[in-house]
Formats: structure tokens, sequence, C-alpha cells
């Protein structure tokens, strides 16, 4: 599962086939049509979570929702600009003030 960061307003949308929009307008991302592949806008930043701990995770929430356990948590990260199910189109600069990402992907 992919999620989209937007560097411009910190919104975090779940990415579908269809285009969508953070909060503010400013980035954008969807998925590709073999359901693995998105391009999203930079600077925001690609999210991967690993499906089948998400999954898991759920399942265990919606057997005990009330207790906390290592059973409820999942990994994540932050794709690299190299990613290659990862494609960027350049999106709306950075203004002063918000801070950048580490580097710009190569065009």
């Amino acid at each position: 599962m992919k999620l989209m960061y937007c560097a411009h307003c910190h919104d975090i949308v779940k990415l579908f086939p269809e285009k969508r929009f953070c909060k503010c307008g400013k980035s954008w991302g969807h998925y590709l049509e073999d359901n693995s592949t998105t391009v999203q806008t930079f600077p925001s930043l690609s999210v991967g979570i690993h499906n089948r701990d998400f999954y898991a995770a759920v399942r265990a929430w919606n057997e005990e929702p009330k207790a906390w356990s290592p059973d409820i948590t999942v990994r994540a990260w932050i794709n690299p600009v190299s990613e290659p199910d990862v494609t960027f189109a350049k999106g709306e600069p950075l203004a002063e003030e918000e801070e950048p990402p580490a580097g710009e992907p190569e065009a």
C-alpha cells in the first residue's frame, strides 16, 4: 500500500488508480494500470506500508480492540526517489519557510 505525504500541508493520502489530491491541492498521485507503480508530484513523499503487516494488525486489533500488543504494529518506510515503482512528476515548489526533502529526483 502506498500513501502520499504532502510536503506543503503535511496531509497523507491513500493512493488509488484515480488521481487523488492532498488537502491543500498542491500534491497529487495515483496508481498506474499495473496497480503497483505510482506517479505523484515531487516534493511529496511516497510512503510504503507493508501490506501483510497491516492486514495482520487489523485482524489482531479486531480480536482485541482495547488491548495494546506488538501484533498491531506495522512496517512502514519512505520510498527513495530511485524506487522503480514510484515515478515523480514536477510539482509545486516549496515556499522558503517549508523544509524541502533532501534531494530532487532526476528529471
